[in-house]
């Protein structure tokens, strides 16, 4: 496993501990070491969880209930790869007989509570690295074994009397035997009187203590299968395993080049063509470098007219770069005498430098002139491979720019030269906001061709001394040196924000992206790549919660922020099973004749510990785990179940509306879940309505536009949300087959005294009115709205003026009141 793939494993830990706290402190540090976690709260569990997950490290503690950690390790070591697994465990108990019981367990290392977190750090990744390590030298054996089996030569392990115990499919060409049938017959079923002729060499070898090897080539005459001779050039080397000799037997078949070598024998002109013939290119140089020889493949190679370089001095070719070590080599191989290898970039007759690699050997004529033998090979297409490979390592293979690796060493650099020159540095973390909605309503292909997109424009807007750096997925870190004040860094913060959220063409698809971004600055808010970057994810997350689309500047507050939200998911997760969720009805209701003619239903969490939590509060975690596509189904089939309820007891019928998440809208079997939603609960469509917003509408309207005209044509009501505060299209907006748009409550609550959001309103309304489609108000609260909306002929309004959310009894007795009067 090279370093490149060896930086990408990433190793699972398994955490035992009874107390979820201390779980929970746990994962958050292995995380933050780019590790994964599993989890288990007794030994039990744990026993469970390692057969399930394999994990490269476990983590326990000593005292738990049930069944503790020493038991419960003892047990692990019984288990498969349980014996090969290390195990660090936890203990509170320092005494000596605590320790020793630890290791008679069966257990690697072991960590005192409380924890000392750096040394924690150590020992977990040296015992993962060696892990690491083990899966490397696993890889390394089958690349091993699979040079052997995709090998030109023919390679034949044999033991010390000479029983066949390997032989690999070019040795099958050569002698027409199938592996079975050579395996465990004698090596002179395939070479007469081989073993005989080498036992002097076998017997020596298997008398020497160091791994031998007789590099010399000898040459042998084989019998195939069917009976043929064959010419064999072969090379045999020793080795051993648990004190048994063996002996590798590589071999080629010459027959065909025994036949050129004996006709070269006849004349001098066929050795020259055997010369001329070979694919390195020879050359040969004066003492003072001048060409007195190349083979015609030189000329082949590098364009040059047949004799053209004869009489040239060599030495005007090469790369002036590489001419100091070029002279340094040919002096040093007149020097020692020695073939020396050297490298360098040789002149094409078109002008483009070839990279080559030759090998220097010099010998001295009868005169005693020092002639200089060059054996060259054009590397060029190695050294570009080497480069390409050399530039993954560091780089993004996506986007090309640079990498985590790439990025922490050149923050570490950076926050060196600020160090030095007492200036501030700026560290901005971004990502794409519901970019996995795009990528899996569009597919990978185009979620791809947007991030191509995000990277060109981020490239851009920076100044030359910037980094950006894409860390996998849609995540983004941009490095600003020099920043003399935070301003200059929110600067650019609002510019990239404004750059983002430009339609963006993929394709087909016009696609409306926002982003997110967390800030934090050096060395203020950290002294560490580590925790640099830990702290402006953090803020980025938070500029998430705020709405995204925005930045925040770290502060270290946000840090228990994040624990509270890690806390808040775990509950959520919960919330569904234990019928945590409740929903509210608020009224929506004609403006004309002031009658409820349908209503909202608004999800609420009643808390078992903190009570009643609302929607701002756990929406956005809920969004942002997933955990929204099974809320909104339940929010939905809720909803018409009780209005269906409310129609079988004799209630006026009225539509109820909705909301429909980023994520619930882009989901492949939508129609399907909500035509299974409406015959599971009897609801007719044309009492339902869904609300999508504006800023969803827009992520990718071809899309918007498909899924909209399906839900229609169910006979399902379509409304806008929260109108207004997006960036639609009116040519899109046409084409959407929707019913209504809402006016989103941010221009409503100062209608009497701001002209812009008066101005916005009414535009709306007459907007709704031209496309033929119902306006409805959110938010009013006083009677000056309600006046405003009024003369603007607005059809309906919905709002804390004519009722707040309430439960579904309340919401009863509220029917009931409007029809009375």
């Amino acid at each position: 496993m090279s370093e490149a793939s060896l930086a990408k494993y990433k190793s699972r830990v398994l955490v035992v501990d009874d107390s979820k706290y201390m779980r929970l402190k746990l994962r958050q540090f292995l995380e933050q070491e780019g590790l994964t976690v599993v989890e288990a709260e007794d030994g039990n569990q744990a026993i469970t969880q390692f057969q399930i997950h394999n994990p490269d490290l476990v983590l326990m503690d000593c005292v738990m209930p049930v069944t503790d950690g020493f038991t419960a390790c003892s047990s692990l070591q019984q288990l498969p790869g349980g014996s090969n697994t290390p195990v660090i465990m936890i203990t509170s108990l320092d005494d000596d007989n605590a320790v020793e019981l630890a290791f008679a367990s069966g257990a690697t290392d072991y960590i005192t509570k409380p924890i000392n977190w750096a040394v924690l750090r150590q020992r977990v990744l040296r015992l993962t690295r060696a892990r690491q390590t083990e899966v490397s030298l696993n890889q390394s054996e089958a690349f091993a074994q699979s040079i052997i089996y995709n090998a030109l030569d023919g390679i034949i392990t044999i033991d010390d009397r000479g029983i066949i115990k390997s032989f690999n499919p070019a040795a099958q060409t050569i002698f027409g035997y199938t592996a079975r049938e050579a395996v465990g017959r004698n090596i002179d079923l395939l070479m007469p009187g081989f073993y005989s002729r080498h036992d002097e060499y076998f017997s020596q070898s298997a008398g020497e203590q160091e791994t031998a090897a007789d590099s010399r080539s000898r040459e042998i005459t084989g019998i195939s299968q069917n009976g043929c001779a064959v010419n064999l050039e072969l090379t045999i080397s020793r080795f051993s395993v648990h004190r048994q000799y063996f002996f590798i037997v590589i071999l080629r078949d010459i027959t065909g080049r025994k036949m050129v070598e004996e006709e070269l024998k006849e004349s001098r002109e066929r050795y020259r063509t055997l010369t001329e013939n070979t694919y390195d290119l020879i050359s040969e140089l004066s003492t003072e470098g001048h060409y007195l020889y190349l083979t015609p493949n030189f000329y082949d190679v590098l364009g040059y007219d047949t004799g053209e370089l004869l009489g040239r001095e060599f030495i005007e070719y090469i790369h002036q770069e590489d001419r100091p070590a070029v002279v340094t080599g040919l002096s040093r191989a007149v020097e020692q005498t020695v073939s020396e290898q050297i490298i360098f970039r040789f002149l094409h007759k078109n002008g483009e430098m070839r990279w080559f690699e030759s090998t220097c050997k010099t010998y001295r004529t009868k005169t005693g002139e020092i002639r200089k033998v060059l054996v060259s090979r054009d590397i060029t297409e190695r050294h570009r491979y080497e480069e390409t490979i050399r530039h993954q390592a560091f780089h993004d293979a996506l986007t090309g720019l640079p990498n985590r690796l790439l990025l922490k060493d050149r923050l570490k650099l950076a926050m060196a030269h600020a160090k030095r020159n007492n200036m501030m540095l700026a560290i901005l973390m971004l990502d794409l906001d519901r970019f996995k909605l795009i990528n899996d309503t569009l597919g990978h292909a185009q979620g791809d061709l947007l991030l191509q997109n995000m990277a060109r424009r981020l490239t851009y807007s920076l100044r030359e001394d910037d980094t950006v750096a894409r860390l996998g997925g849609d995540e983004f870190v941009i490095i600003l040196p020099e920043i003399v004040k935070i301003e200059d860094a929110a600067k650019l913060a609002q510019k990239i924000l404004e750059l983002v959220r430009k339609p963006v063409r993929v394709d087909t698809h016009e696609l409306y992206v926002t982003t997110s971004i967390g800030m934090v600055l050096f060395p203020n808010d950290g002294r560490d790549v580590d925790t640099l970057l830990k702290n402006a994810d953090t803020a980025m997350y938070r500029a998430k919660e705020q709405g995204r689309n925005s930045y925040q500047l770290y502060t270290p507050v946000m840090n228990d922020r994040a624990f509270e939200r890690l806390s808040m998911e775990n509950s959520l997760r919960r919330a569904l099973e234990r019928n945590e969720f409740e929903l509210y009805y608020q009224p929506k209701v004609n403006i004309k004749s002031q009658k409820i003619v349908g209503m909202e239903a608004l999800v609420r969490w009643r808390h078992p510990e903190k009570g009643l939590i609302l929607p701002g509060d756990f929406i956005p975690v809920a969004e942002d785990t997933g955990l929204i596509v099974p809320m909104g189904e339940w929010v939905l089939k809720t909803a018409c179940a009780q209005n269906k309820a409310w129609q079988n007891a004799g209630f006026p019928p009225m539509r109820v509306a909705v909301n429909l998440s980023a994520r619930q809208f882009q989901l492949q079997n939508l129609q399907e879940m909500v035509a299974g939603v409406l015959g599971e609960t009897g609801l007719d469509p044309c009492w339902l309505e869904l609300e999508i917003t504006e800023t969803i509408a827009m992520q990718n309207a071809e899309f918007t536009v498909k899924t909209l005209k399906e839900l229609k044509e169910m006979g399902i009501q379509l409304s806008i949300d929260d109108f207004g505060t997006g960036y639609s299209s009116l040519s899109y907006l046409k084409r959407f087959p929707i019913n209504k748009l809402k006016i989103d409550k941010s221009f409503v609550r100062e209608i009497n005294t701001d002209h812009d959001n008066a101005a916005i309103a009414s535009a709306v309304i007459v907007l709704g009115q031209s496309l033929k489609l119902g306006v409805i108000a959110e938010g009013v609260e006083t009677e000056e709205q309600l006046e405003f909306l009024k003369e603007h002929q607005c059809d309906e309004i919905q709002g804390y003026l004519f009722g707040r959310p309430v439960p579904a009894m309340e919401f009863e007795a509220m029917i009931l009141q409007n029809i009375i009067n």
